[in-house]
């Protein structure tokens, strides 16, 4: 059986002293009743013990760390942040050279030891998406275009996609009109978006003159 990994490592570290007084107020903290009342109290008092450090990372620094340590990539992180993928990884280069890290494995476990890192919200697990045959997304495309041309400006979602090089590829198609149901160039607006499960969708709107929308409906 493996052995789990110390929930307070820090802890560890305390001298006598700090060990005793982290307990005991721990302990006083968890005695009260099932509610998140007491969940409150115990988490205040790890924080009140745990080894502070400033943070030496900017703002934006630290929202691309916690998108790191989320699990994000360059290009799903850039695609939440609307920065390209080698912004991200030059904000990267900067947070290892502020912290003094050699990765980004090494920069999580400093913000997660000193708090930084508190707004981390990891997805969860999910079953890839099934992928389609080009036959079948043809006619996603023709019910999703006939969709937004029925209703001028309202946002429909397209997807999902694997890999954010798949929507993007078919984000373009879509703004220049190179699929007949989307033309003509110009008429539908598109942009990829990643979403919380790990893959990608496209969410499109149809901004064209809505009388040619009509005459298309027909």
């Amino acid at each position: 059986m493996a052995v789990k990994p110390p929930v307070f490592p820090w802890a560890r570290k305390l001298d006598t002293d700090q060990l005793a007084a982290f307990i005991e107020d721990l302990w006083g903290a968890a005695s009260g009743g099932d509610d998140l009342k007491t969940l409150d109290a115990i988490e205040k008092v790890i924080a009140e013990h745990r080894p502070t450090r400033a943070c030496p990372l900017t703002k934006q620094q630290l929202e691309v760390l916690t998108l790191v340590a989320a699990g994000e990539t360059y290009e799903s992180a850039g695609l939440r942040l609307h920065f390209s993928a080698d912004r991200v990884k030059n904000f990267c280069t900067e947070i290892y050279t502020r912290l003094g890290v050699r990765n980004a494995a090494h920069a999580v476990a400093l913000g997660v030891h000193f708090g930084w890192l508190s707004d981390i919200r990891i997805p969860e697990t999910v079953t890839t998406p099934v992928t389609y045959d080009p036959r079948t997304w043809r006619a996603i495309y023709r019910k999703s275009a006939a969709q937004m041309r029925e209703q001028p400006g309202v946002p429909v979602e397209i997807g999902p996609y694997t890999s954010v090089s798949g929507a993007q590829n078919a984000a373009i198609r879509m703004r220049k009109g190179l699929w007949k149901e989307f033309q003509p160039a110009g008429s539908f607006e598109a942009k990829q978006q990643r979403t919380d499960a790990g893959y990608f969708v496209i969410v499109a709107r149809y901004v064209g003159d809505p009388a040619n929308a009509e005459r298309a409906a027909r």
